[in-house]
């Protein structure tokens, strides 16, 4: 996170969720200052196709909450439902 802190216009988009249980985690994503997309757990029980599939419908949504998002804002992306801010 260190290294990405130096760079600009970066999304994480991650499926571990445990990252926002740790609080050392929490903020070094937050002070990395990118938006953080955690993919619930309901993704790993997916094929990969339909993992694939929903991510690329999801993708112009994501793109509009990280374009909105503050530094260090962190999402949650269901494999249904809306995308929840934590």
């Amino acid at each position: 996170m260190k290294a990405l802190a130096a760079e600009s216009g970066w999304v994480v988009l991650s499926a571990d969720t445990a990252i926002s249980r740790n609080p050392h985690e929490v903020e070094a994503w937050k002070r990395a200052g990118h938006p953080i997309f955690f993919l619930k757990n309901a993704w790993v029980h997916q094929l990969f196709w339909e993992q694939a599939a929903r991510l690329c419908h999801l993708f112009p949504t994501i793109i509009k909450h990280a374009s909105k998002a503050r530094k260090g804002d962190g999402f949650l992306v269901p494999f249904k439902g809306q995308i929840e801010g934590m």
